[in-house]
């Protein structure tokens, strides 16, 4: 007899991402995009704003360069379809581009 067993394999970047919630936090949807210049992935959890930023093509590093609570989310502004701009509430800025979604969709996910 067999047993067929669905096994989820997570990718490397969001273990990373899972690390650094708090108890009670989830991550709730992930965008593949450049953060600042950099590659990787945007995450959404209840409580933050993360991008993990992926290196490499054959041998993949992945590391976390914004770790930012939702409540240090000043304000997000479009520029064009497929680029934000996120203001922290100290004043410092960052900038997400898709490569596929308009950015519409990340904000109301927001």
């Amino acid at each position: 007899m067999y047993i067929n067993e669905v096994v989820e394999i997570e990718p490397k970047w969001y273990e990373i991402v899972e690390k650094s919630l708090d108890e009670g936090d989830d991550i709730q949807k992930s965008f593949q995009g450049k953060l600042d210049g950099e590659n990787g992935y945007l995450c959404l959890s209840n409580k933050k704003l993360l991008f993990v930023h992926e290196e490499g093509f054959l041998r993949k590093s992945y590391d976390l360069i914004l770790d930012l609570p939702k409540e240090k989310i000043d304000k997000i502004n479009h520029e064009g379809k497929y680029k934000l701009e996120i203001t922290e509430t100290e004043g410092k800025k960052h900038k997400f581009e898709t490569f596929e979604l308009p950015v519409s969709i990340i904000e109301k996910a927001l």
